[in-house]
């Protein structure tokens, strides 16, 4: 009978045991920050420490020694910090950038033969060993690690050696264990068995805003000084030092662009409006234009500009709402009816979220055939029109509706050209689905903190995001309540419930957005 193992070729067996030879020796696990598996970026803020932490281990008693190596945006050089263990091999580590956009990482390990060598002997010195063959090798070892030098530092490390010879035992014990002998054979040991992290891991850095800031919206055109009129860019300009004063620092709109007459909303979401009715603001588009015009009587971009001026002067910055959908008189209607989802019989399918019907706006197929890639790179160019104009934070209106793809091309597009640019996501929906859109590039999102109330409630879920997975990559941005939310705490509790609920324990998360 023949076995099977005789049936295995010689050159076979000796490369699947050459193979094991050459396996890394030391292992490198279970690394944070890392999203998907390193698939996906982590965040970070600009001028905040990074915290990198791994469990590394080896066979055997001997010494490890590991190191953070990261790369900024731009940088042509590493740079490096020694990693410390903590307990039960896990390595630790921080990294501080200075600045924003892409930053890779790496751990590497080695065996630390030294160390070993000098924990060795310290023990063996404390318990009264006869050392005199282990100050003998150590200072084989550091011969070794000499004569590897070149340069001016060269004579320097021979003189250290010199001093060991003619030493005697208790003496040569002190100068081999110091730690002058620690940090010269750091540096010049060699070592062996590096291991590394096959992949670099990606961090993605922004400024202090994508971390921390305090929003107040409002509607431009409700801010006229007169009862009935509609308000302009001037009048918010107006109510910069009030809003600047109660601590505000990111001056939030709604759209404020032209908005469509056909099926226009009234009042109290009726569905026909008044002749005075100015609709919704999130039904984009007429005549005047679409997504880069502004609604005539907000004041033009002339206003606009001033608007801008204004804020940056308040030391605040000013957010746009970004809604991908449209009115029924948007003029890409006209220009890409191609773009829009029509019925067999010839008429557009207006939004629905059933039993709502959003008759007075419509939305883009993003997979219709002549869409691809004209719609997605039509919007882009949306974003970098206002961008461009001086707006670096959007309030992205329902990105959970819209295909996952779009968005991760689109943030990762917009900050390659402008890093500083900070996109919130509104997607009251699934946790899955909240996590996937911040995984992919959304610096901030909107959160279940509306609906928290209770010690508990609010414990369990910033327990929940500052301890498990979702602390390397969501940042919560707590608003108390928005235009088409108003929880039910706010309903019952009086002027007392509007009091409190902006008072908040500041959970132990490195990255916060809190309103």
């Amino acid at each position: 009978m023949v076995s099977a193992s005789s049936l295995v070729s010689p050159d076979s067996r000796l490369g699947s045991v050459t193979a094991a030879i050459e396996a890394p020796r030391i292992r490198i696990e279970r690394v944070r920050p890392c999203v998907d598996q390193g698939q996906l970026p982590a965040r970070g803020i600009a001028g905040q420490a990074i915290t990198v932490e791994a469990d590394i281990f080896m066979d055997g008693h001997d010494l490890l020694a590991a190191r953070l190596i990261w790369r900024g945006p731009r940088a042509l050089e590493e740079q490096s910090t020694p990693m410390l263990p903590i307990g039960n091999d896990r390595w630790r580590a921080e990294l501080i950038p200075t600045q924003a956009g892409r930053h890779r990482f790496n751990v590497e390990a080695w065996r630390d033969h030294w160390g070993s060598y000098r924990n060795d002997l310290q023990k063996k010195t404390a318990d009264g060993v006869p050392a005199l063959q282990d100050i003998d090798e150590g200072g084989r070892q550091l011969a070794a690690a000499v004569g590897r030098v070149i340069g001016p530092a060269a004579e320097a490390a021979a003189q250290f050696v010199r001093r060991l010879q003619g030493l005697d035992e208790l003496a040569a014990t002190e100068l081999l264990l110091s730690q002058e002998a620690a940090t010269l054979m750091a540096r010049l040991q060699e070592r062996r068995f590096v291991t590394h992290l096959s992949a670099d891991l990606v961090i993605e850095v922004e400024r202090v805003a994508a971390g921390f800031a305090s929003w107040y919206e409002l509607f431009p055109r409700s801010q006229a000084q007169q009862p009935g009129e509609h308000g302009t860019f001037d009048d918010v300009i107006g109510r910069l030092p009030a809003l600047r004063a109660m601590g505000f620092d990111v001056l939030y709109m709604p759209p404020i662009h032209p908005i469509g007459r056909s099926h226009r909303k009234g009042r109290n979401n009726a569905l026909q409006a008044g002749p005075e009715d100015p609709g919704s603001p999130y039904a984009i588009g007429a005549v005047e234009g679409g997504h880069t015009a502004i609604h005539p009587e907000l004041g033009g971009l002339d206003g606009f500009r001033r608007l801008l001026s204004a804020v940056t002067a308040h030391g605040m910055e000013l957010a746009l709402d970004f809604a991908v959908q449209c009115s029924r008189d948007h003029p890409w209607l006209l220009s890409h009816p191609e773009w829009f989802s029509w019925r067999p019989d010839g008429s557009i399918r207006y939004a629905e979220n059933p039993p709502k019907k959003y008759e007075d706006i419509v939305n883009v197929d993003f997979y219709a055939e002549q869409a691809k890639p004209a719609l997605w790179l039509s919007l882009r160019d949306v974003v970098l029109y206002w961008v461009e104009l001086g707006v670096k934070i959007f309030r992205v209106d329902n990105p959970h509706t819209k295909p996952l793809a779009f968005w991760q091309w689109l943030i990762a597009d917009i900050r390659a050209r402008h890093p500083d640019v900070i996109f919130l996501s509104e997607a009251f929906t699934r946790p899955t689905m909240m996590y996937r859109l911040a995984k992919i590039g959304f610096a901030q999102s909107y959160t279940y903190f509306i609906w928290r109330n209770s010690k508990r409630e609010l414990t369990d879920y910033f327990t929940e995001l500052t301890t498990q997975p979702p602390r390397d990559f969501f940042r919560p941005h707590l608003f108390v309540n928005t235009p088409d939310i108003n929880p039910l705490f706010l309903q019952n509790s009086g002027r007392a419930g509007f009091l409190i609920r902006p008072i908040r324990q500041t959970a132990p998360a490195a990255h916060q957005a809190l309103v």
